[in-house]
């Protein structure tokens, strides 16, 4: 009888926290937390990595300091907010996490803002060069290879074959060159400590490969081709071209993803300049593009 008895009791603790879940479950959307604060945002967006229900979302992000803090850090999205480049802000925000067991990702949070408290035309100072942390760099973006390969036609290959190996900027100065190709067309110059050195615009363009030179089929890429293109490497300000490369794209590649780009350029006439003796007939060189280093 008291067997009974107890298995009666566990069977209704058991139903009351079932209930007690499932009423948890069918309340639907909630506000868990909410708060308001003061934000300065810069007058520029800048590249950065936010992360959302796990996943690492690479975009032009707001850069903010909050409250008195003298740190800028990356924004995502702020409802209502109608940003205009070139100003720096002071605006009133509030934060407020949602918790709705009926969604996919049930726990997220939203930015609204509440006031413009001002609003000045001015370039915002000592800002970051980007808000990527360094194992985006060397996980998902692409990292030029600076063991480029080349081919020679000339008289005298050897003079030519030396000058490439020993002319340190063929391998960008002992530096390291990361391109993003996906939603946001952006290069980085980091050193061997991840420091940024430099940092600018990629500039995508479409080519027919008619438009590529000759001195190219000595060097052919190493699988079956999609698509032609070129990259142009710019400041951010100035617009000035840093490099400019001819693309061939892998037909197992989508677009330009980050696997099977290959940058191409033609030296031919820089060497016919340089060593007019030696009968220069074609010189090209290829660079490889993979994840990471």
């Amino acid at each position: 009888m008291k067997s009974h008895f107890l298995k009666l009791q566990f069977i209704l603790l058991v139903s009351l926290l079932m209930c007690a879940c499932t009423d948890d479950n069918e309340e639907g959307k909630k506000v868990t937390d909410y708060s308001e604060y003061t934000l300065t945002v810069a007058s520029v967006k800048l590249p950065g990595v936010l992360t959302s229900s796990g996943n690492n979302i690479f975009a032009n992000v707001y850069a903010v300091k909050k409250d008195n803090s003298n740190e800028w850090e990356a924004h995502g999205d702020i409802a209502k907010f109608e940003y205009e480049e070139g100003y720096e802000y002071l605006i009133r925000i509030s934060k407020t996490s949602y918790l709705d067991y009926s969604m996919g990702d049930p726990a997220w949070t939203e930015y609204e803002l509440l006031e413009v408290i001002s609003k000045e035309h001015k370039d915002s100072e000592n800002l970051p060069p980007h808000f990527i942390p360094n194992w985006y760099f060397e996980k998902h973006c692409s990292y030029i290879n600076p063991e480029f390969a080349y081919a020679i036609d000339a008289d005298k290959k050897e003079d030519i074959e030396n000058d490439l190996k020993t002319d340190g900027t063929y391998k960008f100065g002992g530096l390291r060159y990361y391109i993003t190709i996906s939603n946001v067309n952006k290069w980085f110059l980091l050193d061997d400590d991840m420091h940024t050195v430099g940092h600018g615009i990629l500039i995508r363009k479409s080519k027919e490969s008619m438009e590529f030179p000759e001195t190219y089929k000595l060097l052919p890429p190493e699988s079956k081709i999609a698509g032609y293109g070129e990259f142009v490497f710019v400041n951010d300000d100035t617009e000035d071209p840093i490099m400019q490369y001819d693309v061939f794209i892998s037909a197992n590649s989508r677009m330009y993803q980050t696997m099977g780009v290959w940058l191409y350029k033609d030296l031919t006439a820089y060497y016919q300049s340089k060593y007019p003796e030696a009968n220069v007939k074609a010189v090209a060189i290829r660079y490889t593009t993979k994840i990471g280093s």
